[in-house]
This record gives C-alpha cells, structure tokens and sequence, in this order.
C-alpha cells in the first residue's frame, strides 16, 4: 500500500513539474532577438515542454496512415514549425523547396541528425559528417562502389538471393520481413567485409545486435534502462567488440573486401588536420556500422514492400514476370545474371521506384542551418534544424496522380512528361546523393528476378502497416512462399516467344 501511495506521489510530482515547466515557458519573456526570429518563422507549434510534438509524430507513424505531417501542412501551410527530437525545427514537406535544402549542404545547411542518432552510429558516419571529412569519405565510398566493382559483386549477391528464397518454400508461412532483414544484412556485410562474415555464429551474433542498435536510432535519447536508446548503444558496443575481435583481426581471404582496414588506411593517408590515432580507430567504427545501416534498411524494406505490392497487384506480377524470363530465355539453362541483364530490367526499376516512393526507409531528412536562411519568405534561424519530409513530398498530388497508388507505369519514360518530371528522393540529391544507390538497385534487382521467376506467392493472413522507426507491418508480412510449377514456366517462355 505504501508502494502504491508512494508511485502515487511521484506521478503526481512528475505531471506538477511537467505542468509548472510548460506554464513557465509559455509565459517567459522573449528578448527582442527572440521576438523577431519568431515573426519570420513559419506557424506551428512547438508542443509540449522537453518533449515537443515528438509524441505525437511518432504515435501518428505508428499508424498505417500517418497525418501528422498532412494535417499541420494543410493548417500552416508547405512549412511549419514544430519540435521533434528535441530540436526546434522548421519541417518543409514541398519537393522542390527540399531539394534546394539538400543541394545547398556544405553551405547554408550540414547534416542535422537527432541526438540518439549521432551516439547509437557515432559522431563520424558518412551521413553526420560534412567538411573534409565528408569530402574524403565520400571519395573512398565513390571509389569502393564503382560499376567494376559491383560487376563483380553480382555473382555473391545472386548466390546469396539464392540461398535465401530457396529456405523460404520448405518453411511454411514465413516473416519477409525477417527473412529479407537477414538477406539485406548478409548481402552489405560481405560486400564491406567479405566471405568472413557468411553465416554462422559471428553472423547471426552480429546481425541480431544490429537489428536492435537499429530500433534506437530515432528514440527518446533517455539513457535509462530498458530503453530502445540504452538498448541500441549497448547493441553497438557489442557489435564493434564482434567486428574487431572476430572479423578485423583474422586473415582476410584473397579478393575480400575489408572496409574497416582499407578505410583506416584511406584516412590515415588523408591525413586530416586533427586526426589523432583514437580519433581514426573511432572514425572507421563508425564508417563500418554507417555503412551497414544505410545498405541495409533501403534494400530490406524496398524487398518487402515490393513482395506486399506485386502480390496486391496480379498486373504488376504478370509485367514483371514477361520481363525476367525474356531474360531467362536469352540465356544457358541456370546462367548467371549479368550486368547487361541487370541494365535490360527497366520494368523492374520501375517496380523499385514506386516502391521506394510509397514506402520509402528514410521518411524524413534532417539538416541543420549554419546562418539564418532565408526560405520560401520565412527564415530557417542559425543552429536550427530543417527537416525535410519525403514521404509528404512523394504523396504530393501536384506531381503523382493518384499518390497513394501502386502504379510502377507512372515512371515509365514514355507517359512522363519531362516538364513535370516527379520529384524522387528516395536516395537524396545533389552532393549527398547516396553512393551506394546503384548497388542497392542492382540487389533489388536480382532479388525480384529470382522471386517473380521461380516462386508463387499467398498471403496467410491480413496486416496491418506502420511507419515508425520504418515502414512495416505487424506481423513482418506473412507469405507462403511455393516453388512455381515447371510446366508454367514453360508455358510463359513459349508465350514470350
């Protein structure tokens, strides 16, 4: 009883302190210099005290129709102001108005990701650093996911792909979601440190730890037990002792990648002011586990979504199908693909377009003014944050008919008219557009030749979506996954004849 009384109290305590802040802040007085950043901002609400609207976005992201972003467009307008994160920022949901934010990083903007995203990652992944820094990561990243290199990637990936729908049909009903996690994770493991990290128990270890460092990205930065923050940087800590202890310090194959050596290396030859030995050892942990998210989350869920959207829709399957056994056909019974047969899948590209459009990974971009910024007659303040948000941008009517529909055709180069050319960016834009976007591309790719060719797809059940962390679905999208009937096969290649 006395616990109970006690708890009581306590709670009571917390909503009086809560409250008293909140009044305090509403009613302190603002200097001039405040006064006159708040006449140029855009309207909006700031929420509550601490915490801002960052409850209410993410309790609307939870959801399979989010309308946080769409309700506060449609009251203030393509700009508004809020708080989410714990940042004050100015939120743009036009995609013209977020290309220009992005295109002008380096200069009025850098990168301006939450505070529980730059400690679960680390200060130095490509996607937080910018400067010199970001100039010399960006060079080994260009140079590490070249076409030659990716050319002679394609037969890992495709053997992996392989490996992985094979397991499904013997499985019953199986998660996609999961079982495209682990594919993703395999498939950007080896590509950034080779054939050690193929499947066992340094695998699983590491990719099991990874999903959890994944999950505390975008929390609350509330380093209290049990939270998905604390989670995450313990998850984080147990991956670098992993890499370092059972990957980095044994003997790379021939041919193996090793980004985590080779990088070192780079950067220790860059030689950038301030870089000390600890620095640089922190720099490349950091790079390794930057780089395993970003060519993992895009790939996963673009896997999943199209696996949901190609069952949804029989004509999109039929199209898809038409298009990988003409490719089937130009080869030797069980050829391998090739670069020519990955560039030859322009349906398919299309599939992974609107896929990405409507279920895109990254659903809001951050960037944080380095002055006052004078945008759409408001003004960004210096320190700031911008965020810039895509999945507004790619449901916006003015560019896609129809936004919330499946429809791959809308990309097709023949019915796009130039002039209204939809704006797409689902891999970023100008100097921040993602070097790795072809390899995840060409993964995809490959992954839909082998499912659209090979297996029948039925769904074990209704599902429903949300978006927050990322997009997807309460059960991980149930599917049973069957083997295609031989005689199908051939009657489709005869057809396509």
């Amino acid at each position: 009883m006395e616990m109970r009384l006690t708890l009581l109290q306590g709670l009571e305590t917390a909503a009086f302190v809560c409250v008293s802040m909140w009044i305090v802040w509403q009613l302190w007085p603002r200097d001039e210099e405040q006064e006159r950043i708040n006449k140029r901002l855009p309207g909006g609400s700031f929420g509550w005290p601490l915490v801002g609207e960052t409850l209410k976005y993410m309790a609307s992201m939870k959801t399979s129709n989010p309308t946080f972003m769409a309700e506060r467009r449609a009251k203030f307008g393509e700009m508004f102001k809020s708080k989410l994160m714990g940042a004050f920022c100015v939120v743009t949901t036009k995609a013209d108005t977020i290309k220009w934010v992005i295109n002008h990083d380096g200069k009025q903007f850098v990168t301006g990701y939450p505070k529980s995203f730059r400690k679960v990652l680390g200060e130095y992944t490509a996607l937080s650093i910018h400067g010199e820094k970001w100039k010399s990561t960006r060079r080994f990243l260009v140079k590490s996911l070249r076409v030659e290199l990716l050319k002679e990637r394609i037969p890992m990936i495709e053997e992996l792909v392989l490996e992985n729908l094979n397991s499904w049909a013997t499985k019953g009903c199986v998660s996609i979601r999961e079982e495209t996690k682990t594919l993703a994770f395999n498939v950007v493991a080896q590509y950034l440190l080779g054939s050690r990290l193929k499947s066992g128990p340094v695998n699983d270890s590491l990719r099991n730890d990874f999903y959890t460092l994944v999950e505390g990205l975008f929390a609350l930065p509330i380093a209290l037990p049990g939270t998905n923050f604390t989670k995450a940087l313990q998850a984080r800590a147990r991956i670098v002792e992993t890499l370092e202890r059972d990957v980095v310090s044994q003997p790379r194959p021939a041919g193996d990648e090793d980004q985590y050596v080779d990088y070192m290396n780079y950067m220790r030859d860059e030689n950038l002011p301030g870089t000390t030995e600890e620095k640089l050892i922190e720099q490349t942990r950091c790079h390794v586990l930057g780089m395993l998210f970003a060519g993992h989350e895009t790939a996963a869920c673009a896997m999943l979504f199209a696996v949901k959207y190609i069952m949804d829709n029989p004509r999109v399957l039929n199209e898809l199908r038409a298009e990988h056994e003409n490719i089937q056909i130009s080869k030797f019974e069980d050829g391998g693909l090739t670069w020519d047969d990955y560039k030859n899948m322009r349906f398919t590209q299309s599939v992974i377009t609107e896929t990405l459009r409507l279920a895109n990974p990254v659903t809001l971009l951050w960037r944080e003014a380095t002055e006052d910024v004078q945008l759409n007659g408001f003004v960004v303040p210096k320190g700031w944050k911008t965020v810039c948000a895509i999945r507004e941008a790619h449901h916006d009517p003015a560019y896609f008919e129809n936004p919330t529909e499946f429809n791959p055709w809308r990309h097709q180069d023949e019915v796009m008219n130039p002039a209204k050319k939809p704006p797409l960016l689902a891999f970023g834009s100008g100097p921040r557009y993602c070097p790795g976007a072809e390899l995840a591309r060409m993964e995809l790719c490959i992954f839909l030749h082998h499912l659209v060719t090979k297996f029948d797809l039925e769904s074990c059940g209704p599902e429903k979506m949300s978006f927050f962390p990322i997009p997807k679905f309460s059960n991980g999208l149930q599917v049973q996954v069957c083997e295609r009937d031989p005689s199908m096969k051939i009657a489709h290649k005869i057809k396509a004849q």
